[in-house]
Parts: structure tokens; sequence; C-alpha cells
């Protein structure tokens, strides 16, 4: 396994706030099976919450915090994107995902983002809102960069991951001469970029007319809840064929 995604596990492991939400994904994936479990990351995180809230009220007792609805927030997303990467790491230990697979959670200036994601609008730069960077080490030119946006809620940051994405799209493309030209858009298209969205759904609005619509952007769809959901939305556990199709 690659040295970076170790280093992942570890610091994950040593978040004050994450072990709760490690304890019931393990029993989950105990249950049904590492690769199943991807589908219960919602049903995790929900059952880990009276866990998490005991370690918050510690924290506010002891005053090292003092908002407690602030901290709630931070944790649902940071712990949601924590048991995304945490999970597929994991798959790869257990040899069911390519292990040259380097899983980068929450890449700040990675120097693939700064060199195939950044394009020019006029005097300004546009880039993707990153929770997860996947791509293959060594990188084979042929292989694409996979970036994903994991939220817990589409009324976050989603929208700035798909416009980023069309923007891609017209950069990319011979057809687009004039709105290139309108906008000023610069961009050398040297590299193969896949985007991807991943959900709890904890407010139920995947399936809303307006929201789906967004999400046709995307390459990938994933909900971290089982069930049988239209298209382009799949169950997360779907991630583990599809990033062995990519990187065969």
């Amino acid at each position: 396994m690659f040295p970076l995604n170790i280093k992942t596990i570890k610091e994950l492991e040593n978040r004050y706030y994450f072990s709760p939400m490690k304890e019931v994904l393990e029993e989950k994936a105990a249950e049904i099976g590492e690769k199943q479990a991807l589908n219960y990351l919602t049903e995790v995180m929900q059952a880990a919450t009276s866990k998490v809230e005991r370690l918050i009220q510690a924290r506010i007792k002891n005053g090292i915090i003092s908002n407690a609805d602030q901290a709630r927030k931070t944790i649902a997303g940071n712990g949601f994107q924590g048991l995304v990467a945490y999970s597929l790491i994991k798959l790869q230990e257990k040899k069911l995902l390519n292990p040259d697979l380097t899983i980068t959670l929450k890449p700040k200036k990675h120097p693939l983002i700064e060199k195939y994601a950044a394009i020019k609008v006029g005097d300004d730069i546009q880039k993707p809102d990153i929770d997860l960077l996947i791509y293959h080490y060594p990188k084979p030119e042929n292989y694409p960069v996979i970036i994903y946006s994991i939220k817990t809620s589409l009324r976050e940051r989603a929208g700035q991951t798909y416009r980023w994405k069309l923007l891609m799209d017209i950069v990319s493309s011979n057809d687009c001469k004039t709105i290139k030209e309108k906008y000023n858009l610069t961009y050398k298209a040297i590299d193969n970029f896949k985007v991807g969205f991943i959900t709890t759904n904890f407010y139920n609005e995947i399936t809303n007319p307006q929201q789906k619509g967004m999400l046709k952007f995307f390459d990938f769809v994933y909900i971290t809840k089982a069930g049988k959901w239209e298209k382009p939305i799949s169950e997360f556990s779907k991630i583990v064929d599809d990033l062995n199709a990519v990187y065969r």
C-alpha cells in the first residue's frame, strides 16, 4: 500500500471524534463485509451520534470548546469524509482495491491539482472543491485523476464542483471558442480528470428534480445508503467496481 495511505489511516485514527464512527463502521463491516458496509456509512454516522455527543459535551465541560452546534457541523462533515477515505484504504488492505492507488484526503495545493485542474478566468484562477483525490502511483499518462466532492448535504458546496466540471468541459472542447474568448478562459488540457460526488443524503435532497439535474455533471454519483437508485446515482459500494475498471 502507498505510504501516504497508511499515513492517512493513522491521522484519522488519532482524531478525537473519529473513534466512535470507526467502531460502528468496523461492527458493520464484520456483520456484512467491508464492501457492503460502504452502503451504510450514513447509518454508521447516525449510530455513532450519541457517542460523539458525549465527547463534545466532555470538551464543553472542560472548556476546550464553547460552541457545541458548530462542533457538530464540523464533526459531521469531517467525519463523513474521513469514513469514506478510511473505508477505501481498508479495502486496499483486503486487496479489493488496487494497492497502487493513492487516496488523498483534503489535498491542499496538491501538485496534480495545481498543474492540471487550475483554469484561468481572466486574471483569476478557478479550482474544484476537492475532498478526496485518487490517482495511480506511479501515474501512467493514460490513467485519469479522480476528484471527489464529499458532502453530508447538497446544500453545501457541491455546486462549486459541478460548476468547475462544466467549466472544464468548456475549456477542453474544440467547439466552445466563442465562450472561451468571451470569458477569457485559458487552460491547457494535458490530463484526464474525472469528477465524483458522494453524499449521505441526510435530508433526502438527492431525488429532488433540481438536484438531480446538477448531478448529471458528475462522472460518478454515490449515496452511502442502501437501496435502488435511479441513474446517475449508485450505491456507494459501486465505487469499488468503478475504480477497478478505471485503474485496471
